[in-house]
């Protein structure tokens, strides 16, 4: 389960994403990793010790959603996807790094690869493997939920949608997306809560021509400051690598 917004304009690139996942998981807040091309910024879970949003200082970007197709569960964490995405250059090159893992050990998922040039996504049924290009300009919204999912898609691309026709300050707008509760059925919300899973906290990755910088809010936080003054701001390698 997850929320990812993805904003461009012909210089800048904001990547949002709402983490959600069970109430008692935990996470710590972004940080450098190494790796052997490039470091990068990620948050981190605590339970596998993976990621599920990464950007390095060749401004790629990474995304990880869950997918609920039948299949049997993955021997594997998929946060590690994001992790081995790191490595790449671009998101071409992401995509040949991802094409060399055994799918067969994660259970289905799906990985963006963002940049400046463009975005696509690799999905993995746990059948089959195949990739879709994304509109390289303006925005765009992808989001995964373990219950009732078509509703739940269709409901969150009502209001993306219905918030870009209201609202003219793009990035204000993607901060009311992403931080947008129900209080008839905060189920089906971008910042979403249920029984025993929520949305647990907002990252937020930007990339001008001075580099990546990578914000993140704990839900309370996101909830009470629309995305403006985050917990925690981490910089990767300004300028940007070609």
């Amino acid at each position: 389960m997850c929320t990812l917004s993805i904003l461009r304009d012909a210089k800048n690139l904001t990547v949002t994403m709402n983490r959600d996942d069970a109430a008692a998981r935990t996470e710590t807040p972004p940080s450098l990793w190494p790796a052997a091309k490039s470091a990068f910024a990620a948050p981190r879970d605590m339970q596998a010790g993976g990621t599920w949003i990464g950007v390095n200082g060749h401004g790629l970007v990474a995304c990880l959603l869950n997918r609920y197709d039948v299949a049997p569960p993955g021997r594997s964490s998929r946060g590690a996807i994001v992790v081995a995405a790191m490595e790449a250059t671009s998101v071409e090159n992401g995509h040949a790094i991802l094409a060399e893992l055994d799918h067969q050990l994660y259970a289905p998922f799906t990985c963006v690869l963002i940049d400046r040039m463009g975005a696509s996504r690799l999905d993995w049924t746990g059948a089959a493997a195949s990739r879709t290009d994304l509109d390289p300009i303006g925005e765009t919204m992808l989001t995964s939920s373990s219950w009732r999912f078509d509703d739940v898609s269709a409901m969150r691309a009502d209001l993306f949608h219905t918030l870009r026709e209201t609202e003219s300050d793009a990035i204000a707008r993607i901060a009311a997306f992403h931080t947008r509760r129900d209080s008839a059925n905060d189920a089906w919300a971008p910042m979403m809560q249920r029984p025993h899973s929520e949305t647990k906290s907002v990252t937020q990755i930007a990339i001008t021509d001075e580099g990546a910088e990578m914000r993140y809010w704990s839900r309370e936080a996101a909830i009470a400051r629309q995305l403006e003054a985050p917990d925690t701001v981490i910089r990767v390698s300004a300028p940007i690598n070609a």
